[in-house]
């Protein structure tokens, strides 16, 4: 092998192996800034593996869960993707969007042992279809079932 071809050679093994690492670094940096959520289905159905885990969990908050604790932050409600139920315990203050019937995402821990879940955040989900006054009812039904499809 001439010098000539073994430089063209050593030039691009060495772009081919830098080229290769900043892929490698991009890729994983993106996925590790990814985050996921799972649903009270998916967390029941592998409850071990969540257990002591921060995790992020989607659903609606079912109407009638909410009871407050009087006199303090505590609040507890349940996170349901109509297939499965899971109790949820928060203290501090939700978001101004926050009620039953809607759409939620708690970030917190499970705890598997126990079949709870403690948040430390509610982040309020809310549907992006504008419903007029009068179509109101409709409207709910409409925005319920668009946000029930975004969590399967």
């Amino acid at each position: 092998m001439t010098p000539a071809a073994r430089n063209r050679l050593l030039v691009l093994a060495t772009v081919l192996v830098v080229g290769g690492a900043l892929l490698a670094l991009v890729l994983t940096s993106f996925t590790d800034n990814l985050v996921y959520f799972q649903t009270p289905t998916e967390i029941l159905a592998s409850a071990q593996r969540f257990d002591g885990r921060k995790v992020r969990i989607g659903g609606m908050v079912r109407n009638g869960s909410l009871v407050r604790t009087a006199a303090t932050t505590e609040m507890r409600f349940v996170v349901t993707d109509d297939r499965a139920n899971i109790t949820v315990y928060h203290r501090g203050l939700p978001p101004s969007l926050f009620r039953e019937g809607q759409g939620v995402i708690v970030e917190g821990v499970w705890r598997a042992g126990a079949a709870e879940f403690i948040a430390d955040t509610i982040l309020a989900k809310h549907s992006e279809d504008y419903v007029p006054v009068e179509m109101s009812e409709q409207g709910i039904a409409k925005s319920r079932e668009s946000l029930l499809k975004t969590l399967r």
